[in-house]
């Protein structure tokens, strides 16, 4: 699908962190369970257990006490014999039980800054990764299609054995209101272990992003050589803190690439597999992100 190309500019997002949202978010302290022929799922929630059950094994379960509340969710990856490895994965809508991606969301209208949870995990290794992820968006009537107006990411590949609060922040890629949201809490990604699961509790959006001003500011200087990109891109950013994360997106909204914490610039990445079109790249330190437009 082709995009509109125009000149790269650097935008900022203007964050708010004081308003706590979290209310539009439907079951956010999984205190509502459904007794569902023998084995439980959170209310507005989707999740694998109706798949998994043939096989006497769960991979979503409520525990007591909740770190707030009475319960708080757990995921867990199960091997099924003939089946292979399962991750423990819910959707705050409804799953598909057999690409495991989500189907649908929840009505949300707002622009939040992060989300917050309560969360405990382990995955079985360092190889495997569990992750929170967060997809604003809106309907495009004149393109019959969903629009991404912000993602956020979180990954996890260690542990965490106590209750600790852990934020995903998001990314935003315009200035519109979304008209859905969706939530996915995953155990595993693509490389799934038995037995790597999360402990989740708490969910909350907070803060707001008041709007997106573009505005060339002289002492954050971005580069991305060359533009247009053909097998490899070099990236370069002037900036006044260290431990930047790194995320590109394609003009559909789709994480391409994400890098965790980079300490030193320039940074070169291969986009040889990369398809053709426009892409952001966003560079992002704190609660403060810059964005920069390139083309392949």
């Amino acid at each position: 699908m082709e995009c509109e190309v125009s000149k790269p500019k650097l935008t900022f997002l203007i964050f708010l962190i004081s308003v706590s949202i979290h209310a539009q978010i439907p079951n956010n302290s999984f205190e509502q369970w459904n007794n569902i022929n023998g084995y439980f799922d959170p209310t507005d929630w989707g999740t694998l257990n109706e798949y998994t059950k043939p096989y006497s094994v769960f991979t979503c379960d409520r525990f007591s006490p909740g770190s707030i509340g009475s319960y708080y969710l757990s995921v867990r990856t199960v091997s099924i014999t003939g089946k292979g490895l399962v991750p423990g994965r819910i959707v705050s809508g409804k799953i598909d039980t057999v690409t495991y991606k989500p189907l649908s969301g929840f009505s949300f209208a707002l622009r939040p800054a992060y989300l917050s949870y309560e969360m405990q995990y382990m995955v079985a290794s360092p190889s495997d990764t569990a992750y929170v992820s967060v997809l604003l968006t809106k309907w495009n009537s004149s393109l019959l299609r969903r629009d991404t107006i912000a993602y956020g990411n979180s990954s996890y590949n260690s542990m965490m054995h106590q209750w600790t609060t852990y934020s995903t922040y998001l990314n935003y890629l315009n200035g519109d209101n979304p008209d859905s949201a969706c939530i996915v809490i995953s155990s595993s990604r693509y490389a799934p272990l038995q037995n790597s699961y999360v402990w989740i509790d708490n969910l909350k959006f907070n803060g707001s992003v008041i709007g997106v001003e573009e505005y060339q500011k002289s002492e954050v200087a971005v580069s991305a050589f060359p533009n247009p990109f053909t097998d490899e891109l070099k990236l370069n950013i002037e900036f006044p803190v260290e431990d930047t994360d790194l995320f590109v997106y394609n003009c559909l909204g789709q994480l391409q690439k994400y890098i965790q914490k980079i300490q030193s610039f320039p940074l070169s990445v291969n986009t040889s597999q990369w398809v053709p079109g426009i892409y952001f790249v966003v560079f992002r330190y704190g609660n403060h992100q810059v964005t920069k437009k390139i083309i392949k």
